[in-house]
Parts: C-alpha cells; sequence; structure tokens
C-alpha cells in the first residue's frame, strides 16, 4: 500500500495541537514540526507551482498547522483562518479564490493584508474522524493571484487532499481498522492516478537511489518505460559534469538541509542525448522507526526553460549583431588575464582596435551594408586569433582585444599587422566592393599589472596615436604617449581660439605653363600662426582638424577667401582648393555655393582638388557630389595621384579637369620605372581629356624631363614657393609683362 510504502507517522501529540498552542501566539511556537507532512507539503508546492502549501485542523477557536511548506505559523484564531470558509463546503469539494483581493469574504484578513500575504487560494475539506466536529484542509496558496485554476488541477488538489487524509487517518487508528485500509489502499491507487496523468514525473526509491516506482510521465520525459527504471539509480543517469551538484543536494536532504528545495542537473535521455531536469526530492520514514527508509522525488523537465536563461545570460554578454563578447565579458576576461598574470608571471597584450572609413561606407550604401561589414570584420578577427584569445566588440566599429599567454611583445605586433592585412581586404557589399581598415593600439602588461581600466587606457591612447599617424596602422603604448596626447588636446583647443581670431591665412603657389611660364592657376594653401609656438606644419594642425571636424568651418572659410582673393586677379587665372572627405560629410556642397555666392567668383575659375583617399573613404557618394559641382562649371582636379589604391578606377568612374601627379615620382623622374609612369599618366590623360600637371617641379633638370614626358603645366618651388596674396598678385603681373 502507498500509505506503508511512504511510511510517514506523526504523532498524536502532534496531531492535538490545537489543544496546546495558543491562538494569540500564532507566529510563535516551541512545538516541534511534523517533518514528514513538511515533506509531503514541499512535494504539494512543487507539484502546483505555489509558494505554501499545508494541512490545517479546525476546532471551534483555532487553525492549528499539522505540516506546511513556506509558512512560518503554527496556528491562527479559527476567526482569521480562511480555512474556516473551505470547511464550510462538501467534502473534498475544493475551495478556490484566484484573487483573494477580489474576494469580498477574505479582502480584509490580515492574512491577506499582511504576512504571509496569502492573494491566491485553493483548499480541500478532509475529515480526520467525525466530519462533522474533526475537520482539516489540505491547502495550497501563493503571494500572487492567478488567472485560472483548471478542472484537473482542482482534481489533482482533491485526490491530493484525500490522499493525505487517508495518511493521516491512518496514522490516527493505526491501521486497526479495515476502512482505514481500504482508504489506504484508495489513496495509493488514486495518487498512481495523479502520478500518471501529470507532466512531471512521480518517483519513489529507497535510500541507495534504487527506483522502486516511476509514473508513466516518464516515457515522455526521458523514452523510458517505467519498468526500464526500476532498480536503476539515479545517480547513474545524470550528466558526469552534473554529479557533484546531484551528490551535494542528495547529502543535504538525508541530513534534512533544506536550503534548496530543488536542484537542476542533466539526465540521460533514452535517445543518447541529456534533457534538464530539475527535481524535488523528500525522504520517507519508517513506520514506527522515525527513520528513512526511502524518499519521494518529482522530475520536470525544464530544457526550454534552461534554453531561455542561456539564450538570455549569452544575450546579456555577448553582441547581438556580431555574436562577440560585448563590453561586460570583455571585462571579464581582461581581469582573468590580469590574475592569470599575477600568478604564472606571463605576459598578455590588450588591443584597441579602431575601423577606418567604416561611418563613410555606412553613409553611403545604408546601415544594413554597414552591419553585414560589422559581421565580416568580426569573422575576419576571429580568424586571425587564437581559440584562448578573446576579440570583443565595445559598440559602434570600435572593438577590442585579449592577447593570452604572450611569448614576447612582438607577438602583439605580428597580430595587429596580421588584424590589419585581414580587415583591409576588399569586402563585397551588395554587389559593390569597399574597402575599410583598421587602426590598432596596444599594449603589453605584466605581472606587475592590476588595473583593468589602466590597462584599456594604455590600449585606447595607443590607439589613438595610430590614428594620428595616418590610420590603418599600429601603435604601441609608451609611456611618454599622455604627454603628446594632451599636446594634441591643446592644439585643438587653440585651433578652436584661432579661428575665432581670425589666424589662419591663404598663402598662393603658382601653376605655371610648362612651355612658356606663364600663369594658369594658383593653389591656395592654409597656414596657421599660433600666437606662441609660431608657425604650425599644415601636416601637423589638418589631420587635427579633420580628426575634430574643425576643418568643416575651416574649409567654409578657406572656400570663401580663396574666391574672394581670386576676383582680384586677372579673369583667365583659377584658384585651386583643397577639400577633405570629412568637409564633403559636413555640407561642402553647400560651402561652394555660398562662396561663390557671397564673393561673385564665376563657378568656372574655382578648382577643387581632392585626393584618391577620399574618394576611396566616401565612394559613391562623393563621386555623386564632384559630378553636381562640376555640372555648375566648377572643376575637379585629382590631387597626388599615384598615391592611393585605385587610381585607375577612379579616372573611369569620374571625368576630372586636371590629374595632379604626386611629387614622389616627379622627385625620382630621372629613373627610368618613375619616368614610365609619368609617360603613361600622360598619355592616359590625353586619351581622357584630362590635363596634366607636375607637381614639386624644383630643379631645372627635372622640368626638362617633365617636359619631355608631355606635362603641359607644371608647380614647385623651381618657379615660386607659397606667396602671401600681395606677393601672388606681384608674381601674376610679372609674369605677365614677360609674356
Amino acid at each position: 500500500m502507498f500509505v506503508r510504502l511512504i511510511r510517514v507517522e506523526v504523532s498524536m501529540h502532534a496531531l492535538s495541537l490545537e489543544s496546546s498552542v495558543s491562538c494569540t501566539h500564532a507566529h510563535l511556537s516551541n512545538q516541534p514540526r511534523d517533518l514528514q507532512l513538511d515533506a509531503i507539503c514541499r512535494i504539494a508546492a512543487t507539484l502546483f507551482g505555489v509558494r505554501y502549501a499545508y494541512v490545517s485542523r479546525l476546532n471551534k477557536d483555532c487553525q492549528s498547522f499539522l505540516g506546511s511548506e513556506g509558512l512560518s505559523l503554527s496556528s491562527t484564531p479559527r476567526s482569521d483562518a480562511v480555512c474556516a470558509l473551505t470547511v464550510l463546503g462538501d467534502p473534498h469539494a475544493p475551495l478556490v479564490i484566484l484573487d483573494t483581493l477580489e474576494d469580498r469574504r477574505v479582502a480584509d484578513n490580515p492574512y491577506v493584508t499582511g504576512s504571509p500575504h496569502l492573494r491566491f487560494y485553493a483548499g480541500v475539506p478532509i475529515s480526520l474522524g467525525d466530519y462533522t466536529t474533526d475537520r482539516a484542509t489540505v491547502c495550497v496558496a501563493d503571494t500572487a493571484p492567478r488567472a485560472v485554476f483548471s478542472k484537473e488541477d482542482q482534481e489533482r488538489l482533491s485526490d491530493f487532499a484525500v490522499f493525505i487524509e487517508a495518511a493521516l487517518r491512518g496514522r490516527i487508528a493505526h491501521h486497526r481498522t479495515h476502512r482505514a485500509q481500504q482508504q489506504a489502499v484508495e489513496s495509493e491507487r488514486r495518487f498512481r492516478l495523479l502520478a500518471d496523468s501529470a507532466n512531471d514525473v512521480f518517483v519513489l526509491g529507497d535510500l541507495d537511489m534504487r527506483r522502486t516506482y516511476v509514473s508513466a510521465a516518464v516515457r515522455r520525459t526521458l523514452g523510458y518505460d517505467p519498468e526500464e527504471l526500476i532498480g536503476v539509480r539515479a545517480s547513474d543517469m545524470i550528466h558526469p559534469d552534473d554529479a557533484y551538484i546531484f551528490e551535494e543536494y542528495w547529502t543535504q536532504v538525508r541530513a534534512g538541509i533544506h536550503e534548496r528545495p530543488t536542484c537542476c542537473v542533466r539526465y540521460r535521455h533514452k535517445g543518447g542525448h541529456y534533457v534538464w531536469i530539475e527535481a524535488s526530492i523528500g525522504l520517507l520514514d519508517d513506520e514506527g522507526a522515525g527513520t528513512p527508509s526511502g524518499y519521494v522525488a518529482i522530475l520536470r523537465d525544464v530544457s526550454a526553460r534552461r534554453e531561455a536563461e542561456d539564450q538570455v545570460r549569452h544575450m546579456a554578454l555577448h553582441d547581438a549583431l556580431t555574436g562577440l563578447p560585448n563590453r561586460a565579458l570583455f571585462r571579464d576576461r581582461l581581469n582573468q588575464a590580469i590574475a592569470h598574470a599575477a600568478r604564472t608571471q606571463s605576459p598578455f597584450a590588450v588591443l584597441a582596435c579602431d575601423l577606418d572609413r567604416f561611418k563613410a561606407i555606412k553613409d553611403s550604401l545604408g546601415h544594413p551594408a554597414g552591419d553585414a561589414l560589422l559581421r565580416e570584420v568580426a569573422q575576419r578577427m576571429r580568424a586571425v586569433l587564437r581559440p584562448y584569445d578573446t576579440v570583443a566588440r565595445l559598440g559602434g566599429d570600435e572593438f577590442a582585444i585579449v592577447l593570452a599567454y604572450l611569448d614576447d611583445a612582438c607577438a602583439a605586433a605580428c597580430l595587429a599587422d596580421r588584424l590589419i592585412a585581414a580587415v583591409g581586404a576588399p569586402v563585397h557589399l551588395d554587389g559593390q566592393i569597399v574597402e575599410v581598415g583598421v587602426s590598432v593600439g596596444f599594449t603589453i602588461a605584466t605581472e606587475r599589472d592590476r588595473d583593468a581600466d589602466e590597462l584599456f587606457k594604455r590600449a585606447d591612447m595607443a590607439l589613438y596615436e595610430a590614428k594620428a599617424g595616418g590610420r590603418n596602422t599600429h601603435r604601441v603604448f609608451c609611456p611618454d604617449v599622455g604627454a603628446r596626447i594632451a599636446t594634441r588636446g591643446q592644439l585643438v583647443l587653440d585651433m578652436k581660439e584661432g579661428i575665432r581670431r581670425g589666424e589662419f591665412r591663404l598663402v598662393y603657389q603658382p601653376v605655371v605653363d610648362a612651355a612658356s611660364g606663364a600663369v594658369v592657376s594658383l593653389e591656395a594653401l592654409m597656414r596657421w600662426r599660433h600666437p606662441v609656438r609660431g608657425e604650425v606644419s599644415p601636416g601637423e594642425f589638418i589631420p587635427l582638424a579633420e580628426e575634430n571636424g574643425l576643418i568643416v568651418p575651416l574649409g567654409a572659410w578657406a572656400l570663401r577667401e580663396a574666391c574672394r582673393e581670386a576676383l582680384t586677379w586677372p579673369e583667365t587665372l583659377r584658384v585651386g582648393v583643397n577639400v577633405s572627405a570629412v568637409q564633403f560629410r559636413g555640407g561642402l556642397e553647400e560651402a561652394v555655393l555660398s562662396a561663390l555666392a557671397d564673393t561673385g567668383l564665376p563657378a568656372c575659375r574655382l578648382k577643387l582638388e581632392v585626393t584618391e583617399s577620399v574618394l576611396m573613404q566616401d565612394g559613391d557618394a562623393v563621386v555623386a557630389c564632384l559630378h553636381r559641382l562640376r555640372s555648375l562649371g566648377v572643376l575637379v582636379a585629382l590631387d597626388d595621384f599615384g598615391t592611393g589604391y585605385s587610381s585607375l578606377s577612379y579616372l573611369r568612374r569620374f571625368p576630372f579637369d586636371k590629374i595632379k601627379i604626386d611629387r614622389s615620382f616627379i622627385r625620382d623622374i630621372a629613373d627610368p620605372d618613375a619616368a614610365a609612369i609619368v609617360r603613361a599618366v600622360v598619355s592616359i590623360g590625353e586619351r581622357l581629356g584630362m590635363g596634366i600637371v607636375a607637381e614639386g617641379v624644383e630643379t631645372a633638370e627635372q622640368l626638362e624631363l617633365v617636359r619631355r614626358e608631355g606635362c603641359a603645366q607644371v608647380q614647385g618651388f623651381l618657379f615660386s614657393r607659397p606667396l602671401s596674396p600681395l606677393d601672388a598678385r606681384a608674381y601674376i603681373m610679372a609674369a605677365q609683362a614677360q609674356h
């Protein structure tokens, strides 16, 4: 019989608590607990998914708790007992209150409005003897209301109550009557029906963990027939990695420690895979002996819940777009690397990475293309790293890397080179080929380094140096880098003040006819005389202005100033103005139109000079803008030709008015290879109808050679250095006088 199998006993003293406990001290009691009934209540709480489960007995004054889960009460006044409503109903007929605050019968009950805050209640009346005088209840309750407590749930609670009623009657009567034995047999039958119809798996077993009964739900949960698991130990089916969890839990159950109501481990399915199971186990006492003789367990498949929890944990620690670790996980891996270095005295490296030209590509092709590019970059970075290294996306186009177990500092530099090469390879996006670079700053950490923030700050400072050094390169942290960055930061502040005070000026370098020496145009060049440092090199302040967006107001000023100055020259002369990629993104088209309108200079006398790097960074958007400006009459020249990667392809995509051959080719024009390149460019320019300008002509020999190769126009120190506006006008007048 099931009642005999579980051998649960409660003394008559425990069953008569109502006669010895004062209802005015409901929260305090030195009476011993009925641990067996508590175990059954724990099973009921798990079965119905509630916080509280209890068995109570009522007399005319008091309600006493024979067993409970979750409650610290031993008794209450009958006038405050919700169960007093339950016993008014028919035997075994559940009373269900889905929301106590919505039921006027109990809404003001002190145990509803106060601790333990009962919001949901379901109770079944049972009898321990004569139903008219000896009444008890089996109840489940929770702190949150429910929308529904189904008919099936009510039937299960009723069956559970019948089982407890039979068990308690059996205890009281000590199985002296045939009726009690019949009820016990019936309760076992009902329990098995309840167990076999439930979604959870019910298990009975001995203290060696061998199963003596398994409910039919095990077929659906683990794929076995119940008979296949009889005699099998639970530990034989648990994943090896979870064995210690289960052993610890079983030890606590055996010792009567209830710190954890359940444990979650992986059970082997008959199909060979593992299923996450939440197990709740209670001990069964031997009849009359007071010692455990076995256990009862409820097993629930929680694989779907665990999968959702794992997904939430993964989302909390990984970037949704690329799947890389996010900032939180990167910080954890960095702390692990610091701890490992302290133990093993082995160095590691921290890298800060920032993509070059990413914003221009995203703005040109759209956000979906930008996302696809980030995913491709993430994949390439992962492919370069070792399995035990960490690459994380911190946000936008920022990435960070922890390189563990470095043999020497050179290994970090070598990996940075491989990263730059891998990321810089062409990428196919939406039928187009784009190129994105990466700047890398890194620092080498040793066992003396303990501060994760300081390490990343050092890598970030090195990254700043890499970007200032031309991008698509790497730099290692040096102790004096902080001073250099501070100096650059101060220079940016000084530039802002310099713009306000009008410290910037333009100088003009003539472009002359190679054959006659007549001036055909002048190139406007920006200069800055710092009030303390004196003349600041354009190679120093122009990149800073581009990084901080100051080139936009500076560029707009340069356009207006150059157009205004060109009005003082002969009408046949043009003025060339250099423009950067940042200006295209900051409204170059509007700045050009405004300069022409404000000064009245004809559009055909303005020549915009763009480099190949500008075209590479902004692609189609830049070309489209240049087409619109050219349609207004503005001339466009390709400056520093030959220093980029896609010169010939851009000559095909845009009909430049001029091609300016970079000074590096002119400097070496005596070399046959350099001369051949110049000759080829001249040939291409003639075929495409583009004029050729040779930059950097400094000697008569170079002039003779560029003439021989067919360059029609030249520019360089041989003719003139950049001149102030006044000197430029004088130069023009002198040249005109000679011709």
